[in-house]
């Protein structure tokens, strides 16, 4: 039996260990193609990671319904909803990942959206603004939510601005332009209307579809960040 050189056996073990690497890859690559190819809107994992950068960068894979939401909410966000403060640069916010943390409030419950904090804790403050073009659906006071707007896009995509101070001059029924002023950010919420002072200032988003019928939440986290760069300036003080 002729002896295999230590440098051919080498070789021969490298060779397999790359392709042992390679097969696991596509084998792996393949299953999350599948699984994605199935997923829904429904879906938790779509909804946690909705609007990051690798599902952006790897949309094609997304199944229909989930493509095309994400591509409407990239065809309407066009401003981040805090502008910056020409006067005052110290006026800044702050907003981390939250998706479905828990919320204690009538019950526990996970936590819908992005809350976008003050740094200057301060009601009346700083200027809200509809990061969308879309027509104003809802307008008034939630138990929860305190003074909210709530803005359906063409698409039907829902964006959700709560715990307001105040509105601009908006009503119901009216459209609204993308980076129009919709209020000022508040701490409203949490008790009956006018309640205020349960927590600290700050503004609320959600986005929310309603395609399937039923109400789904995507987490607004990554859309903030992707507009992050995209700020107006407004004088205010």
């Amino acid at each position: 039996m002729k002896r295999i050189r230590p440098g051919r056996l080498l070789l021969l073990l490298l060779l397999t260990a790359l392709f042992t690497v390679l097969l696991t890859g596509h084998i792996y690559d393949r299953a999350v193609r599948n699984r994605m190819k199935k997923e829904t809107i429904a879906d938790l994992t779509y909804r946690t990671e909705f609007y990051s950068d690798s599902m952006r960068e790897e949309k094609e894979k997304l199944s229909k319904g989930c493509r095309e939401l994400l591509e409407n909410v990239e065809n309407e966000v066009s401003y981040f909803p805090i502008p910056e403060s020409t006067v005052d640069k110290s006026l800044t916010v702050s907003f981390v990942d939250s998706w479905m943390a828990e919320r204690k409030y009538n019950g526990t419950s996970g936590h819908e959206g992005t809350d976008i904090m003050a740094g200057e804790n301060e009601r009346g403050l700083y200027p809200v603004l509809s990061m969308t073009d879309g027509t104003i659906t809802n307008l008034g006071w939630l138990e929860k939510g305190g003074y909210r707007v709530g803005i359906t896009s063409d698409s039907g995509t829902y964006y959700y601005y709560a715990h307001l101070d105040s509105y601009g001059n908006i009503h119901k029924g009216d459209k609204v332009k993308a980076g129009q002023f919709i209020g000022y950010m508040g701490d409203s919420g949490y008790g009956e209307e006018g309640t205020t002072g349960q927590f600290d200032v700050h503004l609320h988003l959600g986005i929310y579809s309603y395609k399937t019928g039923e109400e789904i939440s995507v987490n607004p986290y990554y859309v903030l960040l992707s507009l992050e760069n995209k700020k107006l300036k407004y004088s205010y003080s």
